[in-house]
Formats: structure tokens, sequence, C-alpha cells
């Protein structure tokens, strides 16, 4: 029971979202039993019980029918747990975000008294004392309409205190903003015409006004600063409100009924403010670079007021630094990049601490982040061994902000002569890449695995990993290299609960760990271990220092060729097709083979064919898996090998392998003196790795024109391809008819055993073990063994015939297979392939897939068909196709498909037809679909197949 009531509350997910945000605390202590429309709601969600359970026991469905009254009480009872803790985090939340409201509030009576108590000194030493010594025009210049703002500023101190001092979560504060935005702008005629050469000037005129200056100078009235920093103080104090009143919003949720008065009330003010800024733009951000520096970095004694150095604009964003999200205050200079974090401790009077620094050079650089389902409006700005990632609030600030780093760290590069279309190695920064992920399992658990692409400018390298992998890898650097500067992975899961958004926030935080590692210097001078550790090859350093002038070069070479190549005629093959599109999009600077050295790094691995055929190849760590399919296919004599992949098998799981993978290794060389826990887990391992195996096989499929001219004129890659299909045949992969199943029989005994077939004269001589080796059980139990034997017998004599006719035909073109039966076993190998061809199911990369609800209705309603939750995705080069039970129940051309996104479970796109729905596939491998889809669009692009 337990069990069906699980299920039911996974198929009422979407239900509980909607209905969420809609329920009070105080409901949860009523009788919450639903009726109507909402209990019709939970009959049918039993109802999908029922139908899920169905596939595997009908009689679970009787039951609960029976049992619906029952289980309707028991499921509103999870969901009234469930809708509590959902209330309980949303009440946790909006609790923290009052308590940011509070500070910030505080943070705003707090200087606005300390703004009021600066005013005064001035009005109270200086301006009322010299009204006898200046004259009106000179006080006017100086002090301009001070004592007016003062008394404004008071009495909105006045109203905000006393609102302030009621403080609670409901409390609104846009009014008082609202009503006081008007005023400031007596403001402007402080800013008129200010100068902060005003006071030396009048000093140097007026000796008694300097004398008097002088006297309080002595006694530091101005606590460091000079008149100067106090007169320039109102100029300062209206940016200040608008940042303020930015973090107010940013952390007010817009049910609050504070939400639209303090919209309304900073649009006023930047409208306001901006006219200041106008007037006095050079004159702030003069002086807000002494303000940070006295602010956050007196303290840290480090200097960050230079000649060269420009204050440029603040804002209010989230950063992801290190291990979580934070909420900052970046303060972005030409140059720098300082973040300050608001203090919640009201203890502490310094409102902001410093929280992190980025200094911009010629080596620094922006990476734009794709939006993913909980990731949005993501770039991040790199530097070396740092990066911070920026979480902005909608896509406006975020390509507001991305021009901007973008547009300073080009002015430093033209102003350092370092922007150059190619940069040598010192220039070029290392980037990394999360392409996506790939879920695994163990013999215990499943574990999520990243797939990082490496750039070094236009040569990329694959490496995957874990993220448990690299918080053991940031341990060890950390112990052994104290100095060295590498952001944090924390073990804690910072985003949430959630997986899919967990996973999310990681490839992030890997990317930035990765980057900071490869970049760091004290790593380039002792590179071993972390190469090693990663996987990458020895030579990775010296490798990426050649020049990618010559790569690009060849490639450029490559497309200039293919101008007047073959591909301008109707007679393209496969390999030149694949050949092509393989080397435009991935250039790859690793050792070639044929430069392998034996040394002690060297290891031998075993290639495995379906055609039971099987080689031994030396490896070695600068190898990628792209130089091991071109030495096995040396090896075998396979003349192309571009459609050909490496399939690595591990007990039920499957995971192709890319080009620039590393070489899977397997080593013996685990202590046993460790602990018994470790060993058992190594012998579980070992016990997995003795049913590792790694298979060539064809992955690519084009339409058959393009496929026949390489198997037709290579015997090795038609035997492969051959016993490939028979696999697929074993496999139930294609839809046969009962005569296709007695024919196929007849080739898989021409070309796997020959010496039986050629043996078969009689019923009883046929060899129907063998047969049963290629129908599958369930096919073959649905007819008579005796009907099999009958058809098959029967048709040997016209396959014989066939093959027999078709080498009689063409003996000149056959000479150079000598034997009889290998030409037997050629032709009947070019059947196969040609009758194949011909089924839909032929050249399929099939993925499991689940289809929510929500997909299926829109997929349903668009193609009026009929859906199963549980299907298969067939890709194919030109579409992608849904089966159920070797039924195509709807096929999408890829050029209708648009946006696709892998995520770490599910696979995510949009149709032309319906571009405001997103088709959502539940899959943990929604990478893979995404490459071959990338293949097959740039295929189709490219050559208009």
């Amino acid at each position: 029971m337990q069990h069906q009531l699980s299920l039911s509350i996974e198929s009422n997910n979407s239900y509980l979202s909607d209905q969420m945000d809609n329920i009070e605390i105080s409901q949860f202590n009523q009788n919450s039993f639903l009726k109507g429309e909402e209990q019709s709601k939970l009959l049918s969600d039993i109802q999908v019980v029922c139908q899920r359970l169905s596939h595997s026991a009908d009689h679970y469905i009787s039951e609960l029918v029976e049992q619906t009254e029952g289980l309707i009480k028991q499921i509103i009872l999870i969901q009234s747990y469930y809708r509590m803790h959902s209330c309980k985090i949303k009440y946790q939340k909006r609790k923290k975000w009052a308590r940011y409201r509070k500070c910030v509030i505080q943070e705003l009576v707090d200087s606005e008294f300390t703004y009021l108590k600066d005013l005064e000194l001035i009005i109270v030493n200086f301006y009322n004392p010299l009204q006898e010594i200046l004259t009106e025009t000179q006080s006017k210049l100086l002090f301009r309409n001070l004592k007016q703002i003062y008394l404004l500023n008071k009495q909105f101190l006045f109203e905000i205190s006393e609102r302030f001092s009621n403080f609670t979560q409901h409390t609104c504060f846009g009014k008082i903003f609202d009503k006081y935005v008007q005023f400031f702008k007596i403001y402007f005629e402080y800013t008129s015409g200010f100068s902060i050469e005003i006071v030396s000037n009048l000093r140097r005129e007026i000796p008694q006004l300097n004398n008097f200056i002088s006297q309080f100078e002595e006694i530091d009235i101005f606590k460091g600063g000079n008149l100067e920093s106090y007169l320039i103080k109102p100029v300062q104090r209206l940016p200040k409100y608008v940042l303020l009143l930015k973090d107010l919003i940013k952390h007010t949720w817009q049910s609050h009924p504070d939400y639209d008065s303090l919209q309304e009330s900073l649009n006023k003010f930047i409208e306001v403010n901006y006219k200041i800024d106008i007037l006095m733009d050079n004159v702030l951000k003069n002086q807000m670079l002494f303000e940070l520096q006295k602010l956050f970095f007196d303290s840290i004694n480090i200097s960050i007021v230079e000649s060269t150095r420009r204050y440029i604009q603040s804002e209010t964003i989230n950063v992801l630094v290190s291990k979580q999200q934070k909420s900052v205050i970046v303060y972005i200079c030409n140059d720098m990049i300082i973040l300050t974090q608001r203090n919640q401790n009201a203890l502490v009077k310094q409102h902001e601490k410093l929280y992190e620094y980025l200094y911009l050079n010629e080596k620094s650089y922006c990476k734009n982040k794709p939006e993913t389902q909980y990731c949005k409006f993501l770039f991040t700005v790199s530097s070396q061994e740092q990066s911070i990632t920026f979480i902005c609030q909608d896509f406006e600030q975020k390509q507001k902000l991305l021009n901007l780093f973008e547009s300073l760290i080009n002015n430093i590069k033209m102003k350092n002569n370092k922007l150059e279309i190619f940069q040598q190695y010192d220039d070029q920064p290392i980037q990394v890449f999360a392409k996506g992920t790939e879920l695994r399992k163990s013999l215990l658990k499943s574990y999520t695995v990243y797939v990082m692409i490496i750039s070094t400018g236009a040569q990329n390298l694959t490496l995957l990993t874990r993220y448990s992998s690299l918080i053991k890898l940031e341990q060890m650097l950390r112990k052994q290299f104290h100095e060295i500067s590498i952001p944090h992975l924390s073990k804690n899961q910072w985003a949430s609960n959630k997986k899919t958004q967990l996973i999310e926030a990681r490839k992030i935080i890997i990317e930035n760990f990765l980057e900071a590692v490869l970049n760091s210097p004290i790593i380039k001078q002792n590179p071993e271990q972390v190469l090693k550790y990663l996987e990458l090859p020895p030579s990775f350093y010296e490798t990426i220092t050649s020049s990618p002038n010559q790569t690009l070069l060849e490639r450029e070479s490559l497309r200039q060729s293919m101008k007047y190549s073959s591909f301008n005629s109707d007679d393209i093959s496969l390999s030149e097709t694949l050949k092509f599109v393989r080397n435009s999009n991935t250039i790859r600077q690793t050792m070639h083979h044929r430069s392998l050295k034996v040394s002690n790094q060297t290891i031998n691995i075993k290639i495995m064919f379906l055609n039971e055929f099987y080689i031994y190849l030396p490896t070695s760590p600068e190898l990628r898996v792209a130089d091991l399919i071109q030495m096995a296919a040396e090896v075998i004599k396979l003349k192309s090998y571009e459609d050909f992949k490496f399939f690595l098998i591990q007990g039920q799981e499957i995971r192709i392998l890319d080009d620039e993978d590393c070489i899977p290794q397997i080593q013996f060389n685990k202590s046993y003196q460790e602990g018994i826990i470790s060993r058992i887990s190594f012998i579980i391992k070992e016990r997995q790795k003795s049913d590792t195996k790694l298979l060539l096989k064809k992955y690519l499929y084009l339409p058959p024109k393009y496929e026949q001219k390489d198997y037709q004129s290579d015997l090795v890659r038609l035997n492969l391809i051959s016993h490939q299909a028979f696999d697929n045949i074993k496999k139930m992969n294609y839809k046969l008819t009962f005569s296709q199943y007695c024919v196929y029989s007849i080739y898989y005994l021409i070309i796997k055993y020959y010496e039986h077939f050629k043996l078969t004269f009689t019923k009883q001589s046929l060899p129907i073990h063998i047969v049963k080796q290629l129908i599958p059980d369930k096919i073959y139990k649905q007819e008579k063994e005796q009907t099999w034997i009958q058809e098959i017998y029967t048709t040997i004599g016209v396959v014989k015939q066939e093959i027999e006719g078709i080498i009689k035909q063409h003996d000149k073109n056959l000479q150079a297979i000598k034997k009889v039966e290998q030409q037997f076993q050629y032709i009947a190998e070019l059947l196969l392939m040609e009758s194949l061809q011909q089924n839909q199911f032929y050249g399929l990369q099939n993925f499991n897939i689940e289809i929510p609800n929500a997909t299926k209705d829109i997929l349903q309603k668009q193609f009026k068909c009929q859906l199963e939750t549980y299907s298969i995705l067939g890709v194919k080069f030109d579409r992608f196709l849904i089966i159920n039970n070797l039924d195509i129940k709807l096929e999408i051309l890829i050029k209708d498909i648009i946006n696709p996104q892998p995520f770490p479970f599910y696979f995510q796109f949009q149709l032309k037809q319906i571009q405001n729905e997103k088709i959502i596939l539940k899959t943990p491998i929604g990478l893979e679909i995404q490459k071959l889809y990338e293949l097959y669009s740039n295929i189709k692009t490219t050559f208009m197949i």
C-alpha cells in the first residue's frame, strides 16, 4: 500500500505545485478533506496510478478501486503535510527577507543620522561663524543651499525613524520615499556649479578664511579628511538612496503592500539622480575611490587609489562565489571589481563588509552562461585564478553588465597591445565549459558525471569528472600548496534538495574551479600530479603552447578544398561527409599514435567487435579516444571509421565515448593494507571491471545512397555492420515479418556458419539451434518449431539460387574474392544490408524516455496522435521518432526542432509549430541526444541532405 501511495503522490506533483501558493498555514488546523473538483482530480490521479501498476500487476487495479475512499484520505493527509512543509519554506524565506529589509532600513537610518551629523558640523562650525568673514556671494558659492538640505533631511530622518521604530515584516516605507523625492530636487541647486576647487581658491584669496579652517584642521575635526570631503557629501547622498532602494525592492516580495510604492519611488529617485550624475559625474567617481579605500581597504593595508583607476558604477546583485549564492553590492571600476556584503549583525556599526575583489587585466574574460531550468541570467568574469559568477535579476541587467565588463576588458587589452587575433599561450587563458552530465550506475548506487570541455583557443579536450573527485583534488592541492588561490568546493547542497537544481549549480562551480586550477601559475610550474589526477595528457601544457594559426589554416584549407571536391557531385560517401563535418567541428591537438613510445605509462587495452573478433592495442595517457579508433581501424584494415564510436559496456550500463574523451584505463594498484570497507568496495569495483567491454560499433547513419559506396568497397566495414545488424535483430530493434526473420536466419548461417549452411540438405540437417541464436525467444515462440524449420528450409533453396545468380552475373567484379565461401558471404552481407536499409527502424539510436502528461497533451493535440508515458525516442539523421512496442506513434523532423537543451534528468526542446510550448522528455541521457541532434543538424545544413 505504501508503494501505491508513493506513486500517486508522484503523479500529483503538478497539482500540488499549482495549489501551494494559495494555502495559508491556518488552513492546516482545519478538516482538510477535499470535495467536488478537487476530489475528482484525486480520483483521476488514482486511475493514473492504476494504469502504471497495470504494466506489471493487473490485480492492483481492483484493489485500488475498492479502497478509493481510504486512499483519498491518506493522500489528502500527505498533501497537507507537503503543503505545510512548502508553506514553512516560503515563510522562512520571507522571514529571512524581512530581516534583510530591516537591515537595509537600519543602514538608511544610521547613515542618514551620520550624514546629518556631518552637515551639522559644517553648519555650526563653519557656515554660521563664516558669515562675518565671507560676503554673501562668497558664502553662497561655498555653502550654496546646505542649510535647506539639512532641514529637509532632518525631517526625512524623523519620519523614517518613527516608522522604523515599530518595524514588522509588513511595515511600509515606499510612501515616505515618494513624499520626499520631489523635495530632494533642491539638491540640483547644490550640485549645479559645485566644484571641489572652490575651497582651495577661496583660501588663497582670503587669508582670514585660510587661518580659520587651519585651526580646525589642527584639531582633526574632519577625522582624517578635510572641508572639501564634507562639502561633497550632499553630492554623494542621492546615489546612496538609489542603491538602498534597489536592495530593498530586491528583498521585498511582490505581494508585499510596500512593493509597488517602493518601485514607483525608485523610478523617481533614478530620474532625479540621473540629472545630478550628469552634472557631477567626474567629481562623484573620483571621490568614490577614496570612500571605498577608507571603508574596506585601509584595514587590510591594500591601496586601490591609483591615477589610472576610475570608479564606474555600483549595483545590487547576487553572485555565486565559492559554495553559495549571496546577495552583494558590486562596485565596478575600469580595472577592478569589488564585492561587499551587507552586515546583518545589528551590533556592528559598519553596514557593509568586504566580501571579494578581483583585478581585471589583459588575461581576463567574460563567459556567458546558458540558461537552465533553475539557473537563469548568469555570466562569469574570470581573471587567472579568480572567477565571479553573477546572477542577475533579469535579462536586461545581465546584458547591460556583460557588455560593460567585456568593454572594460577590451579597453585593457587595447591599452596593453594584447588584442590580437591569435594570442600566444601565455596570453591565452584556459577556459572550461560544462557540456552536460551523464548518470552512471554502480553496483550500490547511481552518481552524476560532469562532462567538461577544456578549451585553449582552437583546441578542445573533453574531461569527465565527479564532484566528489574534485573535492579530493581541492583538499590535496590546499595541503600541498598553502598559498594557492582556488575556489572552495562545498559538500553541502547549498542550492536546495532538488537534484536537478543541485547539479546545475555544481556545473557552474566546477567550471570556475577547474579554470582556477588549470590557470594557476603554481600548477603550471608543478603540473604532474594534477594532470595525472584529471587524466589529462602529461604534455598538456606543452601541447597547447603550439600556435593555433596552423590549426586554423588547416581548417581553412580543408574548407577551400571542399569547394572543388566530390562534395559538389551526387556521388558523396558517408565517410567523406562525416570526415568533413567532424574536422570542421572539433580540432584536437594530441600526440599522434605513430609517435607513441613504449614506456612505463603505456598499457595494453582490449578492443572487441561484434563479429567476435578482438585485438589488443598499446595506449598512453597522451592519447584520446579518436586516436584509439584510428589505431584499431588500421589494425583491422577498416578503410573509413568516421561513423564508428567506442561503446564502454559495464554490466547493464552502456556509455558512448566521445572523440576527445580519455581512453578508459583499468588500474590494479589498490593497497590491501586499507580498511575492510575500502577493500570490499575495491573488490566490488574490480568485479565490475571484469565485465567491462570496449566495443567498436557503427554509431552514425545517413540515407542509404551515402552509406552504400563505403560498405560495397570495404569488406571489413561490410562484415562489421552486418554483425551489428544481427545484434539489433536479436534485440528486437527492427519490426520484421515472419518471412524476413526466415530470410535473415539464412543470411546469418551463410555469414557466420557457412559450413552448416553448406551441409543443409534436408529439414533434419537444418541447424535450428543456430537459427534460434538470432531469432528473439519472444518471436520464436509465436510459431511452432516445425513451422520455422519448414519455412527456412524452403527459403534456403531460393536464397542459394539468388546468390549463385548474382555471383555468375558479376563474376569479373568478384575475381578478387577467390573462395566461393567468401563470395557467398559477401553477397549475403550486401543483400542483408540492402534489405535492412529499407526498414524504417534502421539507423536509429534508441533512448528510453518518459513523457510527462503536460508534454503528452501538447503533442497529442498538435499532431493528433496517441502517446504512451513510457516510450522510446529514436533519433535518425533527419527526424525524431517516438516509438512504443515497435509502433511509430509520432515523427518530428529535426528541421522543426528549435532550442534543444539537455538537463540532468530530461531533454527539452521547442517546435517551430508551437514555439510557446516546451517539450520535455524525461531521460538521464539528454546530453547524448543533444550530441546526435547537433551532428545531424550540422550535416543537413552543410550538405543539404
